[in-house]
């Protein structure tokens, strides 16, 4: 795998997500709407997870037809000082209440491997089984408090 293939992949999981009427299965589609976004972004912003999904969700406000639907909403992980199940929940808690209206809504979630592991120290097994734990409650925790009727998406960037 290329360098920077999990961020590309991120990022059409986003777009798939948000313009699922739109481009149904084609990959193809999503792929061109991930790069026009790119290309709009100042280079410095290139990489940045809240510029991309603000293009996005710029860009979804233009084109959908019910824009009450879908959401985009950014849960950046607590920080490696404080990182704790507790302050994730409760950030997620706040982006679930936030988006509870929606149909449709995208939730992504940065940061949390930075939070585990910071840099500068090692990727231990114990750091690694840590992360999927992280993913794991993640998951679990905003299926548990969606409604059955909405179609929530959970990208972990």
């Amino acid at each position: 795998m290329k360098p920077g293939a999990h961020k590309d992949f991120s990022k059409l999981q986003i777009i798939c997500a948000l313009f699922a009427d739109n481009i149904g299965d084609d990959l193809y589609f999503a792929r061109q709407i991930k790069e026009s976004i790119e290309a709009t972004l100042p280079s410095e912003h290139r990489d940045s997870p809240s510029a991309f999904l603000a293009a996005a969700k710029t860009l979804l406000e233009q084109t959908t037809r019910h824009p009450d639907k879908a959401i985009i909403d950014l849960v950046t992980a607590p920080d490696a000082q404080g990182y704790s199940e507790l302050a994730l929940r409760a950030r997620l808690l706040e982006a679930l209440k936030r988006t509870c209206r929606f149909e449709r809504p995208l939730l992504v979630l940065t940061g949390l491997k930075e939070a585990i592991c910071p840099t500068g120290k090692r990727w231990t097994g114990k750091r690694k089984a840590e992360y999927q734990s992280a993913i794991a409650y993640a998951r679990e925790f905003c299926q548990s408090r969606t409604r059955p009727s909405s179609h929530l998406n959970l990208i972990i960037y």
